[in-house]
């Protein structure tokens, strides 16, 4: 048997003040007497009214000894085993984390399946009176039956239920408990995990039950996937880890765009982690790597066994830059990464001879032709048209400056960690444009412009590079990289390989996309339609691992960009598949017992009742007893 509420046998105590109010009381009984002789010795008040009395057999003090014990034992709350797995309020925690998907069960069964059978097996015992609440534990803690004893409603929501690729929030878990149970008579907690909980969570207060599952610790793992750009080609670093208690032989192969490209053999003790590394010819997009055990090795979670990366070998963003030469540009444009520069002097560019397109084309100290080229676009120090017939009429370049003195500067992320205070300009021009916003106001006119003209993004900056002390400033490379980024938004659409599932990818918008499509790695489509303007799409369907590809479409239906994003499953906690048969909750430790679920009786109310039934039995007897006394008086 044990106790809820062990604390509230102290109140036993009270079985003192008792026995002393018995010691204590002064016992006269009435007596007949024939003659007045024995009175002297029925009231001598010496013997009578001694303080200390010798304690004799009373049965009242029996009875009011009983109905103390029997209040307090009630109140200590005890419980016996019982065969039932569910009785009263149970809290179910079912660990859905990635290590719950290691196939080391019966037959390949994983350990989500092994911990929902027993869960189904318990909600098959549930009596009337008996109730569930069902929590599945994996990146945050969701609810997803609460206080039923509704078989066919938990089978359903177990069947729907699935482990995610991340690890598991358990102080959220422990947290969200706690909070479901404030004002509930009595429960109890099961825990259905295979372990490697934290051992710093706060205590559960209560009956708390762990239940152990899987039996294997064999995992194969791809533990790091990277790569770097050299002269002319790539190189791609592959980690293996064996995260088992054996030596295995592992086989680790590298697919060049979907393509085998090599397969080596790499031995490895238990625990150990190594790393190889190959060269990859020019123009492979993608590279996959994956691991299998050889030699008849084992490897019971498939989730680790392969990674991606992407390639851009030096290729990135295409620009055009148009100047009579600015050497700041060209630096900063040759230290920012991903762009490939064209530089073209102003005389010899025309829009209408060039066919190729570029992500971004750059003026420098030009005037704006007439039509813009596709694309979006960055301008520095804007000119006036030779003639008024041969200006943009999208843009109005107007007369100089000198009061440049900055009063304002946007609150707006292009803007991010700019220190603007400290940079001088001797003079701009006035620029204005439908659709162009001032993101930096000066007493004469804006210092930098910024929105959209005829469906591609525009940003001004209306005076001379080389007439300011910006470029000598910290804010010139900040303001570069954040103005290229949101200039070259949807021309290269690249998300880090180390993103984990169910990381929420911000998507770039495409200036004339009016749609987009990600299609997933298992196959599935993911749409949005009538993007809008302004920031990004965000993206929260990434639970599988592998790669996604992005699609714009314009609203006639043809495809404006394209692009490509990887997810992979670098979780070496999650890896290490060991089970365990303990965890600990605050300062104490829970062991399993075994994988059997048993619930817990609780006997409060029988001993409750009998309590009752002694008061009742006390109150008969006296009762009976004064009774018996008024009518001998009556006699």
């Amino acid at each position: 048997m044990s106790l809820a509420a062990p604390i509230a046998l102290a109140l036993g105590g009270l079985a003192v003040p008792i026995i002393l109010l018995y010691m204590l009381r002064l016992r006269r009984r009435e007596q007949l007497i024939s003659s007045i002789l024995f009175w002297q010795e029925l009231a001598r008040d010496r013997s009578a009214n001694a303080p200390w009395q010798k304690l004799r057999r009373n049965i009242f003090l029996i009875l009011q000894l009983l109905i103390l014990a029997a209040l307090v034992l009630a109140l200590a709350q005890p419980s016996i085993l019982s065969a039932d797995p569910v009785d009263g309020h149970v809290f179910i925690l079912l660990d859905a984390s990635a290590s719950m998907a290691a196939n080391d069960g019966e037959g390949g069964k994983s350990r989500f399946q092994s911990a929902v059978e027993q869960v189904n097996q318990m909600a098959g015992q549930i009596n009337g009176n008996d109730r569930v609440t069902l929590i599945s534990v994996a990146d945050s803690p969701v609810v997803l039956a609460a206080g039923t004893n509704d078989q066919q409603r938990l089978a359903t929501v177990l069947a729907g239920a699935a482990p995610e690729l991340t690890r598991a929030d358990w102080p959220a878990a422990i947290a969200l408990v706690n909070g479901l149970r404030q004002g509930a008579d009595t429960s109890r907690i099961v825990i259905l995990s295979d372990g490697g909980l934290p051992t710093n969570l706060p205590p559960l207060a209560g009956d708390v039950r762990f239940v152990p599952v899987g039996i294997a610790s064999d995992n194969l793992g791809i533990s790091v996937l990277g790569s770097r750009n050299q002269a002319e080609q790539s190189e791609v670093l592959v980690g293996v880890r064996n995260y088992g208690p054996n030596a295995q032989t592992a086989l680790l192969s590298i697919f060049l765009d979907n393509q085998l490209h090599d397969s080596r053999r790499v031995e490895l003790g238990a625990g150990e982690e190594k790393s190889l590394s190959w060269l990859i010819p020019p123009g492979v997009a993608s590279v996959e790597a994956g691991v299998s055990p050889a030699d008849s090795g084992l490897d019971y979670l498939p989730a680790d066994d392969r990674a991606w990366t992407l390639l851009n070998n030096g290729e990135g963003a295409s620009i055009k830059l148009v100047t009579d030469g600015n050497q700041f540009l060209e630096r900063i444009f040759a230290i920012l990464p991903n762009f490939t520069v064209t530089r073209v002097a102003a005389e010899e560019y025309a829009v209408a001879e060039d066919d190729a397109r570029y992500d971004l084309t750059v003026y420098d100290g030009v005037p704006i032709p007439q039509n813009l080229p596709d694309g979006n676009v960055l301008i520095f120090d804007p000119q006036p048209p030779p003639t008024a017939d041969e200006g943009n009429t999208a843009l109005i370049v107007g007369e100089v400056f000198t009061n440049t003195l900055m009063t304002r500067m946007a609150d707006d992320s292009r803007l991010t960690d700019v220190a603007w205070r400290d940079v001088n300009v001797a003079q701009a021009r006035r620029v204005e444009g439908a659709g162009l916003i001032p993101l930096i106001d000066a007493e004469g006119g804006a210092l930098l412009l910024a929105g959209e003209i005829d469906e591609r993004r525009v940003a001004v900056f209306p005076f001379d590079l080389t007439a300011s002390d910006l470029p000598l400033r910290v804010a010139f490379p900040v303001i570069m990289a954040n103005i290229t980024e949101w200039l070259s938004a949807g021309a290269s659409i690249t998300v880090a390989g180390q993103a984990e599932p169910g990381t929420v990818v911000a998507l770039p918008q495409y200036p004339r996309a009016d749609s987009i499509r990600v299609y997933l790695p298992g196959g599935e489509t993911w749409t949005r339609s009538n993007l809008g303007e302004g920031g990004p799409i965000f993206f929260d369907q990434t639970d599988q691992t592998g790669q996604y590809a992005i699609e714009y479409i314009d609203d006639s239906g043809t495809l404006i960009q394209s692009g490509q994003f990887v997810i992979n499953f670098f979780n070496p906690s999650e890896s290490d598949i060991s089970p365990s048969k303990v965890i600990r909750l605050g300062a104490s430790e829970v062991l399993s017992e075994d994988e059997e679920i048993r619930g817990m009786r609780e006997l409060w109310a029988i001993v409750l009742g009998v309590g009752l039934l002694l008061i009742a039995l006390e109150w008969w007897l006296a009762y009976h007893r004064g009774l018996n006394r008024l009518l001998s008086k009556a006699r």
